[in-house]
């Protein structure tokens, strides 16, 4: 039971947050274009309609490239040598364990 409230709630909250960001499509299409500003490289053309394509252009985008990618690889790093030292643990332990059935 707390598993499917759990999924309700984690699909309401990503509805949520689809909603959110397709209604500032328009606005956020709407920021200066000027090659002045830091911010310039990573603004793209995006158009509500064409999702398909936004969703292609975010991807190629330098923004998405560098910024999301790069702490994507470092966290699932992190995330393996965490598991890996988890598994060192448990594999002392069963040879604790081992050795006490033994005797």
């Amino acid at each position: 039971m707390i598993i499917i409230i759990s999924k309700i709630i984690f699909f309401l909250s990503l509805g949520g947050l689809l909603f959110i960001v397709l209604k500032k499509i328009p606005q956020l299409s709407q920021f200066p274009k000027s090659s002045n500003s830091h911010a310039a490289k990573f603004l793209f053309k995006l158009n509500p309609l064409n999702i398909k394509g936004n969703l292609k252009q975010f991807i190629d985008s330098n923004f998405f490239q560098n910024s999301i990618l790069g702490n994507l690889e470092k966290s699932l790093r992190k995330i393996k040598i965490l598991i890996l030292k988890i598994d060192n643990v448990v594999d002392k332990i069963i040879r604790k364990l081992k050795k006490r059935s033994e005797e």
